[in-house]
């Protein structure tokens, strides 16, 4: 059977607004100059429980490990006035998501998603490529291929300078001899700069050539050669072009900042080598993810122009050039951006008459530039102070010495389309089907799964899981009951093989990995610990309080995300209201209380006024076939699933028993199970691949881990062993020439 297991986020469906009930659409705010009648002020008790440990993390007081990697910080809880401190901008937070979530308002923010994403081009889109040269704009003649040996294969070491000769740089013009075939195996055996006064003679089997250098660098693990570009006799004439030269151009471009968008500076630039000194961009410092050398066209401006002499490949298609790449199998980017695909009503809004139900209630900003007055909204809720009932000596639980540190979270990817993208706007609850080709993702037609939201990760044992066992095991390798310890950082492996003993990886006792990867922890707030807070309320109508009580009076064993390391089942929390400090009147019942001076404020029952607004809020839901897709998708993921572990995708070793679960990976290496997902066979995705992220509800919301044989196989066989979204050419074959003859 099938090892099945929940992504730790999924998505609550957000619909095109325009077919909402009336009492949800767009308007401007209420007045705030009076009360209006019907609608309620006052305010709200609620009691908040931690459910599993909080993390309410002091970030600016973070400082480095006593042992560990640079960049790696330990993080101590927020404490104020002797008590753990949560900030009510959090807690306001939190409810603003999930209220905008129920409701389906407009997204308070959604910026910085009008850029076309990335995407890794399988090898077979190799097949449609030539190698170039640009002779001007518009010019492109195609070229032959041979391969210059410049580095050793186990170190990647240069092989240069040698005797005479400095290494060739990219597009550096050079004379060279050449032997066999140009579209078959050439190879440069000797070569000098094109304006040397250097001869080369060649030799039986040889010719001689000019061309032009094209040098990536050792940005792949046993890469021995670069590649050396020079023109084809038996393309006389340039290649004709299936676009506008400037069209090719701006495609270029947009490819080049794609690129240089996915690594931020610490990645490019502040490398270090062994003995601490940093390392250039385009130097291998090691072995593995992060050490090889990064491909010019990701740091280098030169590489961003499309000019005179440039070297590159283009994609031919009806032999025409379709598009231009730095690398033979490349990235590519989609067509529409995933702000083309929000619908209009979803977007934030842009003036006060586009305002939504989460917005007149919490308040809104207008968009930076947009120029609109009024700009701001300060919205009718507020969230007082937030107070611990515990000390800190009972509330949190303290770690000794650098903490524990956490396992590694993973930052947003919504260039994985098949997580991201339903099949249409109208209908975010269904995916994009499975098995879709991956160039065909992002496109006109599609829609966005909606709001993301974490599991509650349920039927964890509340004392043994968060814990470190007795110590003598690598505490992610042990299961308690049914399920791992995935918020931890695994020891560090034995070896890079992924060894295995018994039923878990073989792992170094107690050596941790604290790298700038990860971060620790020296505390957290333990579960049972509650807080106190008051929401005050001004002039919500019945539907806007209803949907506010909604929220606060979810079903036994439902509970709401809060803190950081909700991925890896942190900070599920409880609200419950607090009806004794809870106080609700109604707009005609503070007319009467300001038109007397001696008249006092009716004694109400909170409850009942709470309960008959949530009545109505669901009964206004429950006629909306969105609203309730919207309802059972947020109360799925609020309960979570006992069967089922919540954890990033991974792949199961091929030495585990069929009845034991793929335990935490200690090298991080959850690439294997995307691709293994996009497993080609025979030019098309193969059955059981391409999965898209299910439904939270109908289907079911789980995954499946492949084997790591059917991941090590696709990795291997497209030169995928350093994911670090490194772009890198199809390494040609070692020459096998000696240096002295291929020196000339």
């Amino acid at each position: 059977m099938a090892e099945e297991f929940l992504n730790p986020y999924t998505f609550v469906p957000a619909f095109p607004r325009e077919g909402l009930p009336k009492e949800l659409g767009d308007g401007r705010p209420p007045d705030r100059g009076r009360l209006r009648a019907g609608c309620w002020t006052g305010r709200i008790g609620v009691r908040l429980t931690v459910e599993t440990p909080l993390l309410l993390l002091d970030t600016a007081r973070g400082k480095p490990p006593s042992k560990g990697e640079s960049g790696h910080l330990v993080y101590p809880i927020r404490i104020r006035d002797g008590r753990p401190h949560l900030a009510p901008t959090t807690v306001k937070g939190m409810l603003r998501a999930t209220y905008e979530t129920v409701t389906n308002s407009r997204f308070g923010v959604f910026d910085k998603h009008d850029a076309p994403l990335g995407f890794r081009r399988d090898a077979g889109f190799a097949l449609g490529m030539v190698p170039v040269r640009v002779a001007a704009p518009g010019v492109l003649y195609r070229c032959q291929v041979a391969t210059l040996e410049m580095y050793e294969k186990k170190s990647g070491a240069t092989l240069y300078p040698d005797q005479n000769h400095e290494a060739p740089v990219h597009m550096q013009r050079l004379r060279a001899l050449i032997s066999g075939n140009g579209r078959n195996g050439a190879k440069v055996d000797g070569f000098v700069p094109a304006d040397s006064q250097e001869r080369l003679v060649p030799q039986r089997g040889q010719r001689q050539v000019e061309g032009t250098a094209y040098i990536t660098g050792p940005n792949i693990e046993g890469k021995t050669s670069e590649r050396f570009f020079y023109l084809d006799p038996s393309e006389p004439g340039p290649l004709p072009l299936a676009y506008e030269w400037s069209r090719l151009v701006e495609d270029w471009s947009r490819l080049i900042r794609n690129y240089q968008a996915s690594h931020d500076e610490q990645e490019l630039f502040r490398r270090h080598r062994p003995d601490g000194t940093t390392a250039a961009p385009g130097e291998r410092i090691g072995a593995g993810p992060g050490q090889l050398a990064w491909s010019p066209h990701i740091y280098d401006k030169e590489r961003t122009e499309l000019k005179p002499g440039t070297v590159c490949y283009a994609r031919m298609e009806n032999d025409r050039v379709v598009g231009l790449y730095p690398v033979l199998v490349p990235r590519d980017v989609y067509p529409v951006t995933p702000a083309e695909l929000l619908p209009r009503s979803l977007a934030p809004a842009s003036c006060f008459e586009e305002l939504s139900p989460a917005d007149r209630v919490f308040g809104w900003v207008a968009p930076i530039g947009s120029g609109v007055r009024p700009a701001a909204y300060r919205g009718r809720l507020r969230i007082g102070p937030v107070l611990c009932d515990q000390k800190a000596e009972e509330a949190v639980e303290n770690f000794d010495g650098d903490g524990v540190p956490l396992a590694i979270l993973s930052g947003p990817k919504p260039q994985q389309g098949r997580f991201y993208l339903a099949e249409s706007a109208d209908r975010p609850q269904t995916p994009v089907p499975d098995r879709t080709p991956k160039e065909k993702l992002y496109q006109e037609g599609r829609g966005l799964r909606g709001r993301k939201v974490y599991w509650h990760h349920a039927g964890l044992d509340r004392t043994q899981h968060w814990s470190d066992g007795q110590g003598k095991v690598d505490p992610t390798q042990a299961r308690v009951g049914k399920f791992y310890r995935e918020y931890r950082r695994s020891w560090e492996p034995e070896d890079e093989s992924g060894s295995l003993t018994a039923n878990r990886y073989r792992t170094k006792k107690a050596v941790e990995q604290r790298d700038s990867q990860n971060r620790s922890i020296k505390g957290w707030i333990r579960p049972r610990t509650t807080f106190q807070f008051v929401i005050d309320v001004t002039d919500l109508d019945e539907i806007e309080l209803g949907g506010l009580a909604w929220l606060l009076t979810l079903p036994p064993g439902h509970f709401h995300r809060l803190g950081y390391g909700r991925p890896l089942g942190f900070g599920s929390v409880r609200l419950d209201v607090d009806v004794e400090r809870t106080e609700l009147h109604s707009g005609e019942q503070y007319a009467g209380y300001y038109r007397s001076l001696s008249a006092s404020l009716p004694s109400n029952n909170a409850k009942a006024i709470l309960d008959e607004a949530r009545h109505e809020f669901e009964r206004l839901v429950s006629g909306s076939p969105q609203l309730v897709v919207v309802r059972e998708a947020m109360l799925a993921v609020a309960r979570g699933n006992l069967e089922l572990p919540v954890c990033y995708p991974r792949v199961r070793p091929k030495e585990l028993p069929d009845n034991v679960p793929a335990p935490p990976d200690p090298r991080g290496q959850n690439y294997e199970w995307f691709t293994a997902n996009e497993r080609i066979d025979d030019g098309v995705i193969a059955p059981s691949r391409g999965r898209s992220l299910p439904s939270p509800v109908n289907p079911p919301a789980q995954l499946i881990a492949y084997p790591a044989k059917d991941a090590e196989g696709a990795d291997s066989a497209k030169n995928r062993g350093n994911r670090k979204a490194r772009d890198k050419p199809v390494r040609s074959p070692r020459s096998g020439v000696s240096r002295k003859r291929r020196m000339g």
